[in-house]
């Protein structure tokens, strides 16, 4: 019963995401194999971000969310976090509709970036829309 929930769910979020369509490709563009299962937005996206952080310590902070699908998103943050640890964030989605997702997730990496931040890629395991 649960897997259904979380299917309609999925897809929920799924029509409140505004999908890009991908540019297109010249000779010179090296074509990637896409892994995902979910379409993904790729736009910068402003989100309010809490959790604690690899030293135990609780943040909060404003950030941007590179990408988001109805099972995972992409943001780079000043913080290390511990895998499989919890984060919140709420997020405003820009389909033209101003509708905010407060998401609960779940860390499946983070990486160091060359600009210093951190990329931290989340497993969304709860969603709600404000």
């Amino acid at each position: 019963m649960s897997a259904i929930f979380e299917q309609r769910a999925n897809e929920f979020l799924d029509g409140h995401l505004h999908f890009m369509q991908p540019a297109s490709s010249s000779f010179r563009d090296v074509k990637r194999y896409e892994r995902r299962r979910k379409p993904r937005v790729n736009d910068s996206l402003p989100a309010r971000v809490w959790g604690i952080d690899n030293d135990g310590e609780m943040f909060g902070f404003d950030a941007r969310v590179n990408n988001i699908s109805s099972s995972g998103l992409f943001l780079k943050i000043s913080r290390q976090l511990k895998i499989s640890s919890q984060i919140s964030l709420v997020v405003r989605l820009m389909n033209g509709s101003g509708v905010m997702a407060a998401i609960r997730g779940k860390v499946l990496r983070d990486d160091p970036q060359l600009d210093g931040s951190r990329g931290i890629a989340v497993e969304i395991t709860e969603h709600r829309f404000l």
